[in-house]
């Protein structure tokens, strides 16, 4: 493999150490790996003196801090390899064709009055038969056939057929076209139904909707299941617990509000339960027909230089209770409900901030963030029932089901510039793709491939990347591919990734305001493959036909090669 040796070279020689054994967890997209080779070699020979027009599509090479991915245990190899072989069965392997995702738009939450309900299938037109039609057939004709796709579930009733009538059409029309299709279970709408008049009890609080959100989500399974190829349960959990106190469904209580952690915590806990309980109905229904079906749960990777609470912590809070990471079974529920509350008081102030455990931190910022001995004496009984019920929900999934929250399960990374909105400096970053790789390179950014290595590092599964885009389309091919960089650099550090995902598909609207206000107040968002005319934008195709598996055959019959 002489020819891998000068690509080395090459990628030494602009700062990017590419490791090019393939393992074979790697192997699944070892294709990857090639164009990687490929696309540092062509940067590296691109003259100094550049056409202009090439800075829209030409990638910077990265500047990476190089590590080895943290290795699994054996238990974690073996799930993660049953995982990767679904995958394999179920989208494809080991090209750009069982790779690329992309995926229709299609939040639904209230707004921050809660007076205006987005609909984002509504806005892009896609309940049109004819204009979903033109759409397929422009996917068809990009050669993309992985989508992700979700629904408007406040239009569904379960007690009335007619009520999935347009979804029928929605999600029959795209597995007719022979699309393999993800179906989020949830995309950030609670249904009216769950207002109760109470901020603390409404929405996400509602003690009803995490039990209906099982039910709900085991009629859409049964309903669709031979028609979609994966389901996201709760698509970006962090992002729905945070923008909730301030963004979505009345903005209670407000991100400054006092009682914003005691609120977060809840509705993460809440979120969970929904989560665990969902799956335990989709078990339910798999063990009823038989066969398996793939999981990908997304998560924003968000990253806040000024606060170690949320980069130690609350970012993963979520995700830890969904997945069921080992903190969750380790805490001795019986002596935390019988410690005199002045040790544990000690025990949440002991450690800093940048030290600071989850379990320290939810006696922080949940029992502790009173003063108030006998509300402390509450708070402390009611995190010890959450953590008590979710324990037994994951119980339950493994004792019927034999399954934890991590089989069968995907970890998408969801990865946008603005989820780093400031710089390490307290500067804010431009979100602007030609600034990316040199607001990495001086450290203002984490970067994607440093949170890939973070999510994986803290639950150690295969990886895809669920989102990511620009609205800056002119540079689209430009971002894609350094982020495609990036992805291939986890991956030949270790970390198995298997799908990427340019998002969303189409042009959609509202995301300057995080739909926070009503759509006539809003813009369009750039960022689609369309625009909402439905034609694609043309960094798409200079993307895709530079993804190239010539060489992948070669890479997987040489799995067991070495530098």
């Amino acid at each position: 493999m002489a020819g891998r040796g000068v690509h080395l070279a090459r990628a030494l020689a602009l700062g990017v150490a590419f490791a090019w054994a393939v393992l074979p967890a790697q192997a699944q997209q070892a294709w990857l790996g090639d164009w990687a080779s490929q696309k540092i070699d062509e940067i590296s020979g691109v003259s100094a003196i550049v056409d202009p027009a090439a800075a829209f599509a030409t990638p910077v090479a990265p500047q990476l801090q190089r590590r080895p991915a943290s290795p699994p245990t054996p238990a974690e190899a073996a799930r993660n390899a049953a995982t990767i072989a679904l995958y394999k069965e179920t989208i494809g392997a080991n090209s750009p064709a069982s790779f690329v995702w992309s995926g229709v738009e299609t939040a639904n939450p209230l707004t921050r009055d809660a007076r205006y309900r987005w609909n984002a299938i509504d806005d892009q037109g896609l309940f049109d038969a004819d204009r979903r039609a033109r759409l397929i057939d422009g996917v068809r004709n990009l050669g993309v056939s992985n989508l992700r796709i979700g629904l408007a579930n406040h239009e569904i009733d379960l007690d009335d057929p007619q009520s999935w009538a347009r979804h029928d059409a929605f999600v029959g029309d795209l597995a007719a076209a022979g699309l393999n299709l993800s179906l989020d279970l949830h995309h950030f709408g609670v249904e009216d139904r769950f207002r109760s008049g109470e901020p603390e009890t409404s929405y996400y609080l509602h003690p009803d909707w995490p039990k209906y959100f099982a039910r709900f989500s085991r009629e859409a399974f049964a309903r669709y299941r031979d028609k979609i190829r994966a389901v996201t349960l709760i698509n970006e959990p962090e992002t729905t617990v945070g923008f909730n106190s301030q963004m979505w469904h009345g903005a209670f209580p407000g991100w400054r509000d006092p009682r914003h952690d005691r609120v977060y915590v809840e509705r993460a806990f809440a979120i969970a339960s929904a989560a665990v309980r969902a799956r335990i109905a989709i078990e339910k229904e798999l063990a009823r027909t038989g066969g398996r079906t793939l999981f990908m749960h997304t998560e924003a990777a968000v990253w806040k230089p000024a606060s170690d609470d949320f980069n130690r912590v609350v970012r993963f809070l979520p995700s830890d209770l969904i997945l069921g990471k080992e903190w969750l079974f380790e805490i001795d529920l019986d002596r935390m409900a019988e410690e005199p509350l002045e040790f544990l008081a000690q025990e949440a102030g002991k450690e800093s901030a940048e030290k600071r455990r989850t379990r320290e931190w939810l006696l922080s910022a949940y029992v502790f963030a009173t003063d108030d001995e006998d509300e402390q004496a509450e708070r402390l009984e009611k995190l010890v029932g959450m953590i008590g019920s979710l324990r037994k929900l994951h119980e339950r999934l493994a004792e019927s089901h034999g399954k934890t929250m991590r089989d069968d399960t995907v970890f998408a990374a969801d990865y946008y510039a603005h989820n780093e909105a400031k710089g390490a400096s307290g500067a804010w970053l431009s979100p602007e793709p030609q600034l990316y790789a040199a607001q990495a390179a001086v450290g203002e950014r984490r970067g994607l491939y440093q949170m890939i290595r973070d999510y994986h590092d803290r639950y150690r599964m295969p990886m895809m990347i669920g989102e990511t885009g620009t609205p800056f389309y002119a540079y689209g091919a430009r971002w894609h591919a350094e982020m495609l960089l990036e992805t291939a650099a986890a991956m030949e550090d270790g970390t198995p990734m298997l799908g990427y995902t340019i998002y969303p598909l189409v042009d959609t609207y509202g995301w300057e305001t995080a739909l926070s206000v009503a759509k006539s107040r809003t813009s369009v968002n750039t960022g689609g493959v369309f625009e909402l005319s439905l034609e694609p934008r043309p960094f798409i195709r200079a993307l895709l036909n530079g993804l190239n598996n010539q060489t992948a055959q070669a890479s997987t019959d040489s799995a067991d090669q070495v530098q």
